[in-house]
This record gives C-alpha cells, sequence and structure tokens, in this order.
C-alpha cells in the first residue's frame, strides 16, 4: 500500500465516525476532491469504501446499483 492510500483511508475512517451517515461513492470523492483536490476519484473512492467494509468500520447497504456504506455501530464505530 502506497502512502497516499494510507492517506485515503486513514481520512475516509475519520470522515466515516465523525460524521457518520451514509457513505456513497460519491460522497468519498467529494471529501478526496475537498482535500487532495481535483482528479479521477471514482475508482478510488469505490475501492476504499470497500475497503473499509472488508476490515469492519462499514456495512455495506443497498441495491448493487444503488449500493452504500453506514458506519458498523456493532463494532463501536472504531477504526
Amino acid at each position: 500500500m502506497s502512502a497516499e492510500d494510507t492517506k485515503r483511508l486513514r481520512l475516509l475512517r475519520w470522515a466515516a465516525v465523525q460524521w457518520k451517515g451514509e457513505w456513497t461513492t460519491r460522497r468519498a470523492q467529494h471529501l478526496y476532491q475537498a482535500r487532495f483536490g481535483p482528479g479521477d476519484w471514482r475508482r478510488k473512492a469505490r475501492t476504499d469504501l470497500a475497503q473499509l467494509a472488508q476490515e469492519g468500520l462499514l456495512v455495506e447497504r443497498g441495491a448493487e446499483n444503488q449500493r452504500h456504506f453506514t458506519l458498523n455501530t456493532w463494532n463501536g464505530g472504531t477504526p
């Protein structure tokens, strides 16, 4: 994992815990654009959300074309 990947995931973990709510690819893209500047963040946002779900921080919800993620409150919402 690159230093850039680590920074992105750390930011997304923090944001998911602080701001809660539904996390979509679009919401993560906006976060990355605000923090790291313009770019094509879609693929990285999708990958990072899936990574946090795999780690147990987020829970994947919704149909495939309307997928979103929420904080996993069963683990206390801690990264």
